[in-house]
């Protein structure tokens, strides 16, 4: 992450106790800060071989463009992780001529400045970043919950503020359905939106892709020790660790169901003396709720009913 010490504040106001990776640069004049800023961020592509870390947040504060937008959806997608960026635009019209020109399913972009607790005015991203990060960290499942419609610790006041109308067609809600990640007050200052902005992709809500991209990852981390086996025993290998692992994912509510095989017509002679074993798996993953629907009918059915309870009474 790209940070300043009033950034790196906005993250430590939210609460989260984490590892931070800093990649810094010597700011030149204006002219060519954009450029040093997309410098820093190709630094990260080698921050896991030089220090043992693989980062799961970017951010670039102070710094955000389309282009820094560009180079953190890079990385991010690099290391399956998630980036945040402030857009520049700050009316509803305005947002949407802006955001026709990104697509990404793993960003979450904002527009809004906010108070944190000191009362200094900041970027929501940050603020944003820090609430996901903590509520992964809160148990070995937390990749599957999300951030939106959770309180925003650290943030005090909403200096660009929205409408918001529960239950009803409001800017809040359509922001949300733009893309955009957005707070508002309603009980505490909350957070609202995880949609995507990647229709070729097929999946809307980054709560999905978090969840696709660690069992991608752990899938990959169970399957080291079988390179290099024989067949017979690295498909033991293979398909006991999928069953189980996809097992405890079903028991803690993360995915719904699996289907996991071994198909013939994919796993030819061929390729199988080539030396590639192909393991198909379908999951679906546990939905979020994202909008209830109430059906309220006056009727005229229970006057009677109101009688016989007076004459039962009698």
């Amino acid at each position: 992450m790209i940070f300043m010490a009033t950034p790196l504040k906005d993250i430590e106001s939210t609460g989260i106790d984490g590892q931070f990776v800093l990649s810094a640069f010597e700011k030149p004049d204006e002219e060519h800060a954009q450029g040093a800023a997309l410098e820093a961020i190709k630094a990260f592509k080698k921050v896991e071989q030089e220090h043992k870390i693989r980062p799961k947040f970017f951010l670039a504060p102070g710094y955000d463009s389309a282009g820094v937008g560009v180079a953190l959806n890079d990385i991010a997608d690099q290391f399956r992780g998630v980036f945040a960026l402030a857009l520049k635009s700050k009316t509803e019209d305005a947002l949407k001529t802006e955001l026709s020109t990104i697509t990404t399913h793993r960003g979450i972009l904002t527009f809004q400045d906010v108070r944190r607790m000191d009362n200094e005015v900041r970027p929501l991203n940050g603020f944003l970043t820090g609430l996901y990060a903590k509520v992964m960290a809160e148990g070995e499942f937390g990749f599957a919950k999300t951030y939106s419609n959770r309180a925003i610790a650290g943030v005090v006041g909403i200096v660009d503020t929205i409408e918001y109308l529960l239950g009803q067609d409001c800017e809040a809600d359509r922001l949300r359905g733009l893309g955009m990640s957005v707070c508002f007050v309603d009980d505490g200052i909350r957070a609202w939106g995880r949609e995507t902005r990647d229709p070729d992709l097929g999946i809307d809500s980054l709560h999905s892709i978090v969840i696709f991209d660690t069992i991608i990852e752990s899938v990959l981390q169970s399957q080291k020790r079988a390179i290099d086996m024989q067949l017979t025993d690295a498909l033991k290998e293979v398909t006991d660790n999928l069953d189980a692992f996809y097992r405890r994912l079903v028991a803690n509510n993360v995915v719904l169901g699996y289907k996991m095989s071994v198909p013939q017509d994919i796993n030819t002679n061929e390729s199988i003396m080539a030396g590639v074993l192909h393991v198909c798996q379908e999951v679906q993953e546990m939905p979020l709720v994202g909008r209830i629907v109430n059906k309220i009918y006056r009727v005229s059915n229970y006057g009677t009913e109101l009688v016989k309870t007076v004459n039962g009474a009698a």
